[in-house]
């Protein structure tokens, strides 16, 4: 057979030997043992209703092992360092973040951008909510969209240079965007059931690690005089931009994906390239290909429109609600700290360094989160962090209720470090790990796509709407603004209390079929196959 040949089931058609599989049925599809033997033949398949996943033959479950994370790395360690390599790309996200948010607080960029209200230099609130909210909404792009930013200093005219800045910005924030969500897809698929959490709590550490070396360029060009500092942290972007690119030439592509297009060589050369030869990578594609046929049992294509249809809409509305998290418990405004405190009385130089400090913070955070989603439920992590995020907000909010002084702009800062530490430890990387765990395997790629669309949808409109909240020529809130995060970290706990169910531990399969039996959202956890 070709490579490129469909499979017989890829069409929607079986053989006379292959019986077909109605809703109801909650069998194992299972090759036949000459398709084992031979990647390329298209023989017929069986299927084994009712068996217990142990039991079935010819299969071999070595990616749904349970083992503790360091054995883990050990026995799939070709495939946990792919994905770390294909979790690099989210430094270049978290590093955008930063410096889209931060280089508006350096002195030098003021001056050529800003404008005088009440004596100082500020961001008007329209410009600020463009530059921020517009970046949220490939490789090549991203470096044009570089080169658009870099030059936006040329034009005489002031309001010329911040129209092309938004442009870059714009364009730079929608490739960014695009590899970040190509990036979770592919770990998504692609992580062991005992490395799906660790590998995509990874997520929120390595945008950290952006925003820390962000910060810590703009902090550096801070003090440079003329356009030549702010100018180094834009052009530093292009080295971002040539990452995803080498990335993209070197990884293997996601068996996943092989098996959905039907080529069945280039699937097995793919698996062997992640899983060999520790793990047996006609095993893993077989579980692979076994949870994709048993799911095309119930939605035969892989579209969009499937994602809403029949209990795929709960997986879905699941998955969004996941995506949106780090917006509910305050990302938006984290990532522009340095900018919000030096409105509140602070220096340029000191709400920078204290960035910088909450960012090695967070980090540390995640570090530890990425231990800890490995052995806690991830529903109950969710919980807590929120819980204490909520508290958090609502004590800088009332601190707002004083007039604005040195004493009130740290402890502001004091109290953001602590929202960072909180949700850094549990809902943040919970929420990369409910992703991952949540949707069908023959719809991953749709249901992230949908889910990425509306955390950017989400960051966008946050980021719009918060300059207009907080900056001096609008609401000029301040500290205040606090108060909306404690309305929407209020509103997460509630949405995470009726909707996400515990998934710790358990097998694609597994999932599937609670989803499919319709369980209430609290009792996954106690249910037994």
């Amino acid at each position: 057979m070709p490579e490129q040949q469909k499979l017989p089931w890829d069409s929607g058609h079986h053989s006379e030997s292959t019986p077909s599989l109605g809703s109801e049925q909650l069998g194992i599809v299972l090759v036949t043992p000459p398709l084992l033997e031979n990647p390329q033949n298209t023989g017929s398949m069986v299927a084994l209703t009712n068996a217990a996943p142990s039991k079935r033959v010819g299969d071999t479950a070595e990616i749904d092992e349970q083992l503790p994370l360091v054995p883990a790395l050990r026995r799939f360690s070709k495939v946990a360092g792919y994905c770390l390599a294909m979790s690099v790309a989210i430094v270049g996200w978290g590093y955008d973040l930063v410096v889209v948010g931060s280089i508006v607080s350096v002195d030098s960029f003021l001056r050529e951008y800003g404008e005088r209200y009440g004596g100082d230099l500020i961001i008007p609130s329209s410009w600020l909510s463009l530059w921020l909210g517009l970046p949220p909404s490939g490789p090549l792009v991203s470096a044009v969209a570089v080169a658009v930013i870099f030059f936006s200093h040329l034009p005489s005219h002031q309001g010329h240079r911040r129209a092309m800045l938004t442009v870059g910005l714009t364009v730079q924030g929608l490739s960014v965007g695009m590899i970040k969500t190509t990036a979770v897809t592919y770990v998504s698929e692609n992580a062991p059931t005992c490395l799906r959490g660790p590998a995509m709590a990874l997520f929120p550490t390595l945008t950290l690690v952006g925003q820390l070396i962000g910060a810590c360029v703009v902090y550096a060009v801070n003090g440079v005089a003329g356009p030549t500092g702010y100018l180094g942290a834009f052009g530093s972007q292009w080295a971002l931009a040539a990452a995803p690119f080498v990335l993209a030439c070197i990884m293997p592509e996601s068996p996943a994906y092989l098996v959905r297009r039907g080529w069945e060589a280039k699937a097995l050369k793919a698996a062997s390239a992640l899983y060999a030869p520790k793990v047996d990578p006609r095993g893993a594609l077989d579980r692979i290909r076994a949870i994709i046929e048993e799911e095309r049992a119930v939605e035969t294509q892989a579209s969009y429109r499937a994602c809403f249809h029949g209990t795929n809409l709960r997986r879905t509305l699941i998955v969004a609600l996941a995506y949106v998290m780090p917006t509910l418990f305050g990302l938006d405004l984290l990532a522009s700290a340095s900018y919000f405190l030096r409105l509140l009385g602070l220096p340029s130089r000191s709400a920078l360094l204290l960035q910088i400090g909450g960012i090695v913070a967070g980090i540390l955070a995640n570090g530890l989160g990425t231990w800890v989603v490995s052995c806690a439920r991830r529903r109950r992590l969710t919980l807590l962090s929120l819980g204490a995020a909520l508290a958090l907000w609502t004590a800088l909010g009332v601190s707002g209720l004083w007039p604005p002084s040195a004493t009130t702009a740290w402890l502001a800062a004091g109290l953001m470090i602590t929202v960072i530490l909180a949700c850094g430890v549990g809902a943040w990387p919970a929420s990369y790990v409910i992703v991952g765990e949540t949707s069908a395997l023959v719809l991953r790629a749709p249901t992230q796509g949908f889910g990425g669309c509306m955390t950017y949808v989400a960051s966008a409109v946050m980021s719009i709407v918060l300059p207009y909240i907080f900056s001096p020529d609008a609401g000029d809130l301040g500290a205040k603004t606090a108060f909306v995060y404690t309305g929407l970290c209020a509103f997460a706990l509630v949405a995470v209390w009726l909707c996400v169910p515990e998934l710790k531990g358990r097998s694609m399969m597994e999932i599937d079929h609670m989803f499919e039996l319709r369980l209430p959202t609290r009792k996954f956890e106690r249910w037994v196959r």
